[in-house]
């Protein structure tokens, strides 16, 4: 018996060795399969937290348009989106105009025959009107600052704020109307009177004449 024993210990420490190197394996690859569940959520996030600030710094801004309205030279419709930098021309005709909704920064009007370079970022509304009125609308804690050639309209932003900017550069937005003298048969007011004028003065010549002749006739009877 006592012949056997170190070979029965050998093969005890060798069974050993493998169960405590496989279970070092075992921690080993359970650490690592951790690590790399953190590593992927953290930049799960990472990119969350990127997208989410890449979709606030974009803002937009959406189209009512009413009658003709250009956006960037291009036809415009109600829902037509905007973007920094959009130019904006509304035709210059009777019942046009558009309105831009830039959501929680608040919204710009424009009045027909208006021409528009509209700016706009996070606390702030601003651009170039270059010819025509506009009224910005703005919440408190927007600023609005718009150049015209006349000089800066402007608003602190400290409270909410209905800002009007206009200028009187351009063509002035007239409607047309269409009036009567085209007719052959119309008169204006002005020839009718020269044409009343012109008849009155012919009778009164003809009561002169007449009256001129009987005078000439009781003179030549009288003895």
């Amino acid at each position: 018996m006592s012949n056997h024993s170190p070979k029965v210990r050998k093969v005890i420490a060798f069974i050993l060795t493998l169960t405590l190197s496989s279970f070092g394996a075992v921690n080993t690859g359970s650490i690592l399969a951790a690590e790399n569940t953190e590593n992927t959520t953290g930049n799960t996030t990472g990119n969350t937290k990127a997208g989410d600030a890449r979709e606030n710094s974009q803002q937009v801004g959406q189209m009512i348009v009413t009658g003709s309205v250009t956006v960037n030279e291009k036809r415009a419709i109600t829902g037509t989106t905007v973007f920094t930098d959009s130019r904006i021309a509304v035709a210059c005709a009777k019942g046009n105009s558009a309105i831009v909704n830039l959501g929680r920064l608040g919204r710009i009007e424009l009045s027909a025959g208006s021409k528009l370079l509209l700016r706009f970022s996070d606390g702030l509304i601003s651009g170039d009107l270059l010819e025509g009125k506009a009224v910005v609308s703005t919440p408190a804690g927007v600023k609005v600052a718009v150049n015209t050639p006349e000089g800066v309209s402007s608003s602190d932003g400290k409270d909410a704020a209905v800002t009007p900017v206009a200028t009187q550069r351009g063509v002035r937005c007239v409607p047309i109307t269409t009036g009567s003298s085209s007719s052959p048969s119309a008169l204006g007011s002005g020839a009718l009177g020269a044409l009343l004028i012109g008849i009155g003065g012919a009778a009164a010549a003809a009561t002169a004449v007449a009256a001129s002749e009987n005078t000439s006739s009781a003179s030549s009877i009288i003895p």
